[in-house]
């Protein structure tokens, strides 16, 4: 066969392997870290739950970052990883912010008892 001939079966090949080459995006990834970064910066690790959720998120980020340079089924994985990584670490913001809020009503009423028993 003639290399003229063999360049088309050469390029298809190229091709599709190219198909098969699965990567998590970077995006995906980013996105992720920052909202583990938002939930740290919000106060999780003083929560219990919180806390929690936010170790949680920052076990499945390493673990896919392990993972995204691998072959598909590793890749595949490391979506998931960082999927549930993000539904953690999103989960650990919300009970931050829940637990600063409640302490914030606690206070308020606590004032407001304190003032109704100051008055006669």
């Amino acid at each position: 066969m003639s290399t003229m001939k063999r360049v088309p079966t050469v390029l298809a090949a190229v091709a599709f392997m190219g198909l098969g080459c699965a990567t998590v995006s970077q995006e995906k990834l980013t996105s992720t870290e920052a909202t583990a970064r938002a939930a740290e910066e919000g106060g999780a690790r003083e929560h219990p739950k919180a806390s929690f959720h936010l170790e949680l998120a920052e076990e499945q980020l390493a673990a896919a970052k392990k993972l995204i340079d691998g072959n598909n089924r590793e890749v595949a994985q490391a979506e998931r990883y960082l999927e549930r990584a993000k539904a953690d670490a999103e989960l650990a913001l919300a009970y931050a912010h829940t637990a600063e809020a409640r302490a914030k009503a606690q206070a308020a009423w606590a004032e407001v008892d304190g003032l109704q028993k100051g008055t006669p």
